[in-house]
């Protein structure tokens, strides 16, 4: 037996303080995790970090922004399915989408999962995001190069913190990540090492700019 923690940040909206925006990713790992679920965490800090820069700087969000570090993903999705079972009627009513980063960087070239709801939302944003790999790129531009056309995974498994909210809750998720496999997923080759010397040298992937 052991205590579980989930913790979070909330930044109260000004006009819809009850309509949630959630970006949720979790932090325990099977080896080192570099991959997952740490590039995951730090794509989560960072924006985190560039929205306490904007708050400080007089900026509000127009709806409530809650970061989720979620504990125990790899013993069956426990931390954010309990949360979800514990707020349930509050998420159902309330949660306008949930967006999971878990394994955000593992190789090149961006690949995305998301509901319906989402689709041209996810498209309108990546063309206006910078691609980390390639001068004067959207992320639109290379995501559409290499899969021969805009590609989104419907999502319907369930190996991610994104599937209480959209199998218990029923609300629109996106699940982000580059690289379409890892072949150290799970190993102990999920290292520090792995991650600079080929998943992303430059670390820009995992910090992409608008």
């Amino acid at each position: 037996m052991a205590t579980i923690k989930d913790i979070f940040a909330v930044i109260k909206g000004r006009e819809e303080p009850d309509r949630y925006v959630i970006l949720g990713n979790h932090r325990d790992a099977w080896t080192y995790g570099a991959v997952d679920p740490n590039s995951g965490t730090a794509a989560l800090l960072d924006v985190a970090r560039r929205l306490g820069i904007m708050l400080r700087s007089g900026w509000t969000p127009r709806r409530t922004i809650i970061l989720c570090s979620w504990d125990a993903e790899e013993f069956g999705m426990i931390g954010s399915t309990e949360w979800v079972e514990e707020n349930l009627g509050d998420l159902q009513s309330k949660a306008v989408a949930y967006l999971n980063v878990d394994c955000a960087v593992q190789g090149m070239g961006l690949f995305a999962g998301s509901t319906p709801q989402l689709d041209k939302l996810l498209i309108d944003v990546t063309r206006q995001v910078k691609d980390p790999d390639v001068e004067g790129k959207t992320v639109h531009d290379t995501w559409s190069t290499m899969n021969g056309g805009i590609n989104i995974e419907r999502l319907a498994r369930t190996d991610s913190d994104f599937a209480p909210f959209l199998h218990h809750a029923g609300i629109p998720c996106v699940d982000l990540y580059y690289g379409k496999e890892f072949p150290g997923y799970h190993t102990a080759l999920d290292s520090y090492i792995w991650m600079e010397k080929h998943g992303d040298p430059l670390f820009l992937r995992h910090l992409a700019s608008k």
